[in-house]
């Protein structure tokens, strides 16, 4: 046998042999790492469960909210803080209810909705009829409508010549009183006709089917000038009726007695919301298109309503959203009372005008 091919057969002898000596320590090795692998499992295993045991015990609480309408720049602030995580972080879930047709106080007094949009007049009309409701926060702390006539109507300079012409409404019973309120202030009879059109009322305006409306200005009016349908319009307060909270969300009384926390952590998001979109306004009105495709055929509609919201309308003189001071709300709805308007459950005209601190509760806010 040559030198190198005894080299050769000692090194593969070598290796034989190195190969058997770690096949021998083999079952050893295995069955140690068989048994850390194992640990490892169990452990993990161990704390998923203990994950899932606390996930369990911080399950999120559904929140029902009704909206008045199709969504727009009054419901900005609860898509804000659905979509920013508010009521993630408050532990809530949201679910919002679209617009059916029917009337959010009575959809929450029957338990149906947690909460709901409304309107001060509404309120004020349902709670002394016997719907156990309250106002928990203001959507915008001033009067956003007023009446609206063509602006080419040079037959109609002032209210006082809105008489004897027809009024496209909506069929709300405070609609007639405001209006004759506002034309006799001005000096008119207050007498008109009224035709219920709903949201036809404004293209029956447009197109001189009625001779005017009560549109929001936050919307309608801005919808108007999209058109190119040129308006003029009739604010209220130039003709002396209180100021009011067009927009307040409403809850039961009862559920407000039996879910104190839960209200106090769904209006704290709420909050939140409402005053992010008002900082934001921009990021605000993507947001609303965003979370509801298909709906804005105009995004410069909730463009510029979503902005003169955020300058105008959503917060108090102190930059805070949903406070309602309670004399303000107090007076438009003395107006109301005093208009004759506001009925008791069997119908009756109220004899004494209620306690309005009783409509209110914003304590929730806090």
């Amino acid at each position: 046998m040559t030198r190198t091919r005894r080299t050769r057969w000692l090194l593969a002898l070598f290796l034989i042999f190195t190969l058997v000596a770690a096949a021998c320590g083999s079952d050893d090795d295995d069955s140690a790492s068989d048994t850390a692998a194992d640990d490892t499992a169990d452990s993990g295993t161990e704390q998923a469960d203990d994950a899932g045991d606390a996930g369990a015990g911080d399950e999120l609480e559904t929140i029902t909210f009704q909206l008045d309408w199709v969504p727009n720049t009054n419901h900005t602030g609860i898509y804000a803080a659905d979509v920013n995580g508010y009521y993630a972080e408050e532990g809530i879930e949201l679910e919002i209810l679209p617009y059916s047709g029917g009337n959010g106080d009575t959809i929450v007094a029957e338990g149906l909705a947690d909460f709901a949009v409304s309107f001060q007049n509404s309120i004020t009309l349902a709670r002394p009829a016997g719907v156990p409701i309250k106002a928990v926060a203001s959507v915008v702390q001033h009067t956003v409508e007023a009446i609206g006539v063509k602006a080419d109507r040079d037959d109609i300079a002032s209210p006082k010549d809105l008489d004897g012409l027809t009024y496209a409404g909506f069929g709300g019973p405070f609609e007639v009183p405001v209006m004759t309120a506002v034309i006799q202030a001005d000096g008119g009879t207050g007498e008109f006709e009224t035709v219920v059109l709903d949201t036809a009322a404004y293209e029956a305006v447009y197109n001189g089917a009625a001779d005017f409306v009560i549109p929001f200005l936050t919307w309608e009016g801005i919808e108007a000038e999209l058109r190119e349908e040129p308006m003029k319009y009739f604010e209220y307060a130039d003709f002396g009726l209180p100021d009011q909270y067009s927009v307040v969300i409403v809850a039961s009384e009862e559920w407000l007695a039996e879910n104190e926390d839960l209200a106090t952590r769904f209006m704290s998001a709420t909050k939140r919301g409402y005053e992010w979109g008002a900082a934001n306004p921009d990021e605000a009105s993507q947001l609303l298109i965003d979370a509801n495709p298909g709906v804005f055929n105009e995004p410069e509609l909730v463009e510029r309503s979503q902005a003169l919201m955020s300058d105008e309308f959503f917060l108090d003189e102190n930059g805070e959203w949903g406070t309602i001071d309670v004399d303000r709300f107090a007076a438009y709805s003395s107006f109301l009372y005093n208009a004759g308007i506001i009925s008791d459950a069997d119908g009756n005209s109220l004899a004494e005008e209620p306690d309005w601190s009783e409509f209110v509760d914003t304590s929730y806010l806090n």
